[in-house]
């Protein structure tokens, strides 16, 4: 009988794969849709890095399964986009609970 490769039965490396990014008054508005949507260990890790302020300069957080979104000053959108990806691709982040 065929058995899926431990490869295959992981679910795919979560990213973001759309972003976006608004004027607001003091700062930017920035939305991202995940490629595939997150697990539930995922949302709350996310929310829990913003909570410990572990990203840098984001004022305002929202995270679901489908997308996140986040306000920070202009100049640190690109590291918030980094820190995101960052925590996605952590091993520890990936695994379901």
């Amino acid at each position: 009988m065929w058995e899926p490769r431990d490869a295959e039965k992981k679910a795919a490396h979560a990213k973001v794969s759309f972003r976006s990014v608004f004027p607001v008054a003091d700062g930017r508005l920035a939305i991202g849709s995940f490629n595939r949507p997150l697990l539930d260990d995922e949302c709350r890790r996310l929310r829990a890095a913003w909570e410990r302020s572990t990203l840098p300069g984001v004022e305002d957080f929202e995270v679901t399964p489908k997308q996140v979104s986040f306000v920070t000053p202009e100049g640190s959108v690109d590291a918030t986009w980094r820190s995101i990806d960052r925590l996605l691709a952590n091993p520890s982040l990936r695994k379901a609970s």
